[in-house]
């Protein structure tokens, strides 16, 4: 599987063998190793050094359920460190299809607004100047009516392109809506300083790889995807959403509420996925409470959340978004909630950083917690650049340190997902821990059966599910498929064992992972970002947060302690 090297300001292209010994790196993997040798650390990450690749996984387009993820990835004008973020869509398996691993966007600027259109040919600069302004929405109708071919869309919204740093990149779902993002870090607006307003990926290309033992394979699939498909995780996401892990997380105590001041909600029931079911299938017209965002995927984690007449409202309505513009916000209303995640998605923002951000300036008086025409008001000055929408679009640590804000919910100045690290401390290691910043999906701890409110194993708990989810994000693999496989290596191993006809250790997963980890620590360390930036913000170990009293109580030994032996190079 090739690469495509794209020079935006000179307008050149070319396609670069990677090798057979690289014939599994993707994704996350992929974009560790380029940044790593040609990136240099230190960089203006809007600047002309940066790089933005974007690469599918080594399972892309082959029919393996949850496989399609397409991972985005650069410096982060947001941390200053190595980001990598990923999104599910239709973009991964239509590069694959293309015979293509992903893209790398180098170079300086474009002198021009450029839409890239990526074909069986190669590739096409056409002009983008008609298209700057456009939110993803009224962008996406406009390219795909007027080029008038079944394209995967990539795209940025207004945030991209004004450079702020909670900007997204938007993948197309099977349905052609550009809501699928690849969210975290300010990956768009790297796109956007290269001044690529949108990529068009050709569908239905017919140079992937076959597989080398094609019916060890095809029996290694159908063992994955039964798997996944009878996995009692897999059912409950079908039917309620990603937001079925909202009830849990309540009576956990780690629900994000008013700028994570407290840790439950108090109207948490009208957030649940159980409640939003009910909303769904009352509504009728567009809704739908089960929907797949790419090709193949049995899980169907996505919903289209519509209003009071059946319209469609946002597709998907997640559980991150639900618990940080909901509850963080004092917001028990999924329709405000769907209502502030549409502008995020046209707009092309990050609802977790945004939703973070909004609570820190709720606190610094511009807004009203439990007020969602307030925040509303604030998300609608984005497009113009105002100085509002700008200090909006700039993440939970420009806004604290504007406002004089002292609880600011961020690690490496990237905001705190959907759980409360002094309620599940496990996850809190990953924020602290993970190279990329606060995420959740590096590591989430909360399916563990342990204490989550004792500081006790929670370092080797988060170490261990990290190294695996970087393995994950590198193959392209959805995050939710670790209920089902996440005991079960083997199902993974056969898919490339056959597939690609790799010879791997049954601990592949776990050593690849440490890899992959330690070229983005490297990277950081390199970058400036020490061991020092491996810590929460000083509150969450002050402030115990109601309604159990807790705080943040991992020692910091064990946090340094925690990537200093990694896995030795396969």
């Amino acid at each position: 599987m090739r690469l495509l090297r794209i020079d935006a300001g000179a307008r050149t292209w070319r396609y670069e063998e990677p090798g057979d010994d690289r014939r599994l790196t993707g994704g996350r993997a992929l974009i560790g190793d380029i940044l790593l040798a040609e990136v240099p650390p230190t960089c203006d990450a809007l600047g002309d050094s940066n790089k933005l690749v974007i690469a599918g996984g080594a399972l892309a387009g082959t029919g393996v359920s949850s496989a399609g993820r397409l991972s985005i990835g650069c410096k982060s004008p947001l941390t200053g460190g190595i980001k990598e973020a990923n999104a599910g869509g239709t973009a991964a398996a239509a590069l694959a299809r293309l015979g293509l691993r992903g893209l790398v966007i180098e170079g300086a600027a474009a002198p021009d607004w450029t839409v890239l259109l990526v074909t069986p040919d190669g590739l096409r600069f056409e002009d983008g100047t008609a298209y700057a302004g456009l939110g993803n929405f009224d962008l996406v109708k406009r390219l795909l009516g007027e080029y008038r071919r079944d394209y995967s869309v990539i795209s940025i919204g207004q945030a991209g392109e004004i450079g702020l740093h909670a900007a997204t990149v938007a993948v197309t779902d099977m349905f052609g809506r550009p809501s699928r993002m690849a969210a975290r870090g300010g990956v768009g607006a790297v796109m956007g300083s290269k001044r690529v307003k949108a990529i068009l990926v050709a569908n239905g290309g017919k140079q992937a790889p076959s597989a080398v033992d094609p019916t060890a394979f095809s029996e290694a699939r159908k063992r994955f995807n039964q798997a996944v498909l009878e996995n009692d995780r897999s059912k409950n996401l079908a039917k309620y959403g990603t937001a079925v892990t909202l009830r849990g997380v309540n009576v956990l105590g780690g629900l994000p509420t008013r700028n994570f001041s407290g840790g439950a909600f108090e109207e948490a029931e009208t957030l649940t996925g159980e409640h939003m079911y009910e909303v769904i299938t009352s509504r009728g017209g567009e809704g739908t409470p089960t929907e797949t965002c790419m090709h193949g995927c049995v899980i169907r984690c996505s919903n289209c959340y519509p209003d009071e007449s059946g319209r469609e409202l946002v597709a998907p309505l997640e559980y991150e978004t639900i618990a940080l513009m909901g509850s963080n916000l004092g917001l028990a209303s999924l329709d405000d909630v769907a209502r502030l995640n549409y502008a995020c998605n046209d707009f092309g923002l990050d609802t977790i950083e945004v939703g973070a951000t909004l609570g820190v300036m709720a606190d610094g008086g511009l807004a009203r917690f439990g007020d969602a025409a307030s925040f509303l008001e604030i998300l609608d000055e984005v497009p113009s650049g105002s100085l509002l929408g700008r200090l909006a679009g700039m993440g939970a640590g420009v806004a604290g340190t504007v406002l004089g804000v002292r609880r600011v919910p961020v690690v490496k100045n990237q905001a705190i997902p959907g759980y409360d690290p002094r309620a599940i401390k496990g996850t809190g290691v990953t924020y602290c821990t993970c190279p990329m910043g606060a995420d959740h999906t590096a590591g989430l701890t909360l399916a563990a059966k342990v204490d989550h409110h004792k500081p006790n194993g929670q370092v080797a708990l988060s170490r261990g599910i990290q190294l695996v989810r970087a393995s994950y994000d590198s193959l392209g693999l959805c995050i939710f498929l670790m209920g089902a496989t996440g005991s079960q290596p083997a199902l993974v191993l056969d898919l490339l064992r056959t597939f690609h006809g790799a010879a791997l250790p049954d601990n592949f997963l776990t050593r690849w992972g440490g890899e992959i980890i330690s070229a983005e620590v490297t990277f950081n360390r390199r970058a400036g970002i020490g061991p020092q930036a491996d810590r929460l913000p000083e509150f969450f170990s002050r402030e115990n947060l109601p309604p159990y009293g807790v705080v943040f109580d991992v020692p910091e030994g064990e946090l340094s302690a925690t990537w200093e032996s990694l896995p030795e190079r396969l």
